[in-house]
């Protein structure tokens, strides 16, 4: 069993897909910094996310997939779910691997899965536009208390995708 660990980022998921693909060797399993290792396993790489590493794989990605579905990708990586990055990793894999675009083949499990996850974080970034409602508070500052199921704030209040994926706090603040 093959294991990667990376730093639970976008830019350090995207630069384990360039190491795969340099070692020539790919993941069974995605783990973050200070996960449990399993018992056993037979090859263990650390990877150390480079913004340049994941720029090619990304500028690669745009000429394989749509506009949309990278936005997907993004998207379901918002979702936080365990199970997400090596999704992501395995969607990513197939689609540069495939000499046709495969972001419309449901009958592929990654594929339906990512739309899927896709679906409930859009779904609950709507949800958000739609009946957060702030509040003003005595020194005049405006808030909202609310416990979103997804990190579907940051794509609603970033200026971009790119912007959210590039910082780790995000551009538009909201107490």
């Amino acid at each position: 069993m093959k294991i990667f660990v990376y730093d639970k980022s976008f830019d350090g998921l995207l630069t384990a897909v360039f190491d795969a693909y340099f070692r020539k060797t790919f993941p069974d399993d995605l783990l973050s910094e200070g996960d449990a290792l399993p018992l056993f396993y037979d090859e263990l790489h650390t990877v150390v996310t480079d913004e340049e590493k994941a720029g090619r794989v990304w500028r690669g990605l745009q000429k394989k997939v749509s506009v949309s579905a990278l936005g997907c990708l993004t998207q379901s990586w918002l979702s936080e779910l365990p199970e997400v990055g090596m999704l992501i990793f395995r969607y990513i894999r197939k689609a540069i691997d495939s000499p046709r675009s495969i972001e419309t083949n449901f009958g592929d499990p990654d594929v339906l899965r990512l739309a899927q996850i896709w679906k409930k974080v859009d779904g609950e970034r709507v949800h958000l536009m739609q009946f957060v409602r702030f509040q003003k508070a005595a020194d005049g500052t405006f808030f909202a208390a609310f416990e979103p199921q997804y990190n579907a704030l940051r794509k609603q209040f970033c200026r971009s995708e790119v912007d959210y994926l590039r910082h780790e706090t995000p551009l538009w603040f909201l107490l």
